[in-house]
This record gives C-alpha cells, structure tokens and sequence, in this order.
C-alpha cells in the first residue's frame, strides 16, 4: 500500500451549491479524481483536486483556469474562485466535522458521525462514520440510493454475499455488514480511500470481517464474486468496464449489480451498456441530479 503524505496540496474551485455534480463530471473529463461537498446553509459547493505536490496544483489551477471560459457555459452561474491551497491531512479531516450530520439513508440505516449524538428509534440501525477525505458520507444522492438498495433488496432475500466496488470511505461495506450481508468484499484504486475504509471498518468493529484491496476496476480484480455487487463509480468508467464489473457477480444463483456514480441524462446510456450484456434493469431510483439502478444477472 503507497505512503500517505503529512499534507496535501490542493486545488479549490468554489462554485453555487446547484454546480457541484456539472463541476465534477467537468474535473473528471480532465483526468483528475474529485472530492466536493456542499455548505447547506450558505449553499456554496467547494470541489477538491488532490495534487502530487505544490507544483502539479499549479498546473491543474491554471488548467481549469483555461477551461473556465466553456466551463462556465455549462454552469448555472461563473466558478468564483480557483485556488491552490496547502493543508495538514488532520485539518482536511477536522474540516467534514462542520457539515456531516446524523441523518436517515433508507429505512433501517442511520449514518451518524462519532462526534455526533443520536438517539436510536427500534429498528434502527447506526452507521457511524468519520469520512476523512475520501467520498462517501451518505449524504450524496450516489451514496443514498446505493444504501436504499441494498436495505430493500436484503429485507427481500435475506444474507447475501456482497462486493463494493469502489468503496470510498468504506460505508457502503460497512452498511452491508448492518444489514447482514456476509462475505463483504470491497476495493479501492485510491490508497486514501482504501485506508480510510480501513481506518472506518476498524473503528466499527468490521474491518477483520471484510476483504478489503487496493485494486482498479478497469483490470481483473483478485476478489471472488458476489451475489451483489454495488459499483458507485463515475458513468465513463462503468462502461468502460462494464465485463470486468459483471464478472464479479457470483451468478451461481443469479445475482444483483447496483449501479451508480450515474447522471440522470448519463443513465439510459449506462443501462444499455449492461443490458446488451445480459443484466435486466429491475428498477431506478434519481436522487437530485443523479439516477441509479439495480439489476439482475442471470443464472450461468
């Protein structure tokens, strides 16, 4: 697993609240991973590029800098501001605590962060997570839908196997655990993401329960299949590695792929991709400016 640095050298873009999920698919079309989130009593969204160093976030600033002009064509309003900024990997983490908050993300789950108290109704169950830097606080329309499916489709067969590909900060893996699925595998290209999973996964007791690698989706990954598989990863990439994402549902029985990472006007595009494949969509579900699916995979 790579070293992770003391700081982190990184690129800012401040934009309206409505501009995050545009501004995102925007960095990535560059080439660059993404983190954002949004203040919900200012409605400001900040969007995060990590750069290698002081002088890569230079070069990314004054690329998107470049860019702003037909960027901004896509926008509800101009980006109003780019910076570079250094920053301690503890003042990164501190930073969440201001705008994560306990709240309900399907019908049995509670994502709540450790400093936070909350008081649990019957039937609840409490996902505590400190996210750190990675994506995936539940907040996120991706997140959400990817947990509701997962509640639904559990109360529907019961323990499953399950695989999270892309784990982020790990709660979807650790939400799989709370609602019983067992094997839990889940991976990671980033090795940020992958030791905040684990650094989660340990903190809810779950961590020697999970498989979890550093691996990338778009080679063969060294997991064995799962009933259901959950790939929250941008539209591109889905597609791109639509064979190598269906080869890790365990079809033995038929299994379940979810998903998402997908916008709304992306998502017929996505669907079909799999469908020519041999999943069959079984349902959708659009939160905000995202929409994501289950589907089935049949018996071989």
């Amino acid at each position: 697993m790579s070293e992770v640095a003391e700081f982190l050298d990184v690129v800012e873009i401040v934009t309206s609240e409505d501009d995050v999920p545009a501004l995102e698919e925007l960095v990535l079309g560059l080439g660059y991973d993404v983190s954002s989130y949004c203040n919900v009593e200012t409605h400001v969204g900040h969007t995060y590029i990590v750069a290698e160093d002081g002088a890569q976030a230079a070069e990314i600033a004054s690329a998107v800098q470049a860019m702003l002009p037909d960027w901004n064509d896509c926008l509800t309003e101009p980006v109003r501001s780019v910076s570079c900024i250094r920053m301690a990997r503890e003042d990164w983490a501190e930073s969440w605590k201001r705008f994560f908050h306990a709240f309900r993300a399907s019908n049995r789950l509670v994502v709540k962060p450790s400093w936070e108290e909350y008081t649990a109704q019957p039937g609840d169950l409490i996902l505590e997570l400190d996210p750190g830097m990675s994506f995936g606080t539940g907040h996120h329309g991706t997140t959400k839908a990817c947990l509701k499916f997962l509640d639904e489709l559990q109360a529907q067969e019961g323990a499953m196997s399950m695989l999270d590909a892309g784990t982020g900060s790990g709660i979807l893996a650790i939400g799989a655990h709370l609602l019983g699925y067992s094997p839990v595998r889940a991976f990671d290209y980033d090795p940020q993401a992958v030791l905040t999973a684990t650094e989660n996964l340990e903190k809810s007791g779950w961590l020697a329960s999970t498989e979890l690698i550093e691996a990338d989706v778009t080679a063969k990954v060294p997991l064995e299949p799962s009933r259901v598989v959950v790939a929250n990863i941008l539209a591109p990439v889905l597609m791109a590695s639509a064979e190598n994402i269906l080869s890790l549902v365990d079809r033995s029985q038929g299994g379940y792929l979810v998903l998402s990472g997908i916008l709304t006007e992306q998502y017929p595009e996505v669907r079909d991709c799999f469908v020519k494949l041999g999943a069959k969509e079984l349902s959708s579900r659009k939160i905000d400016e995202w929409t994501s699916g289950l589907f089935a995979v049949p018996q071989k």
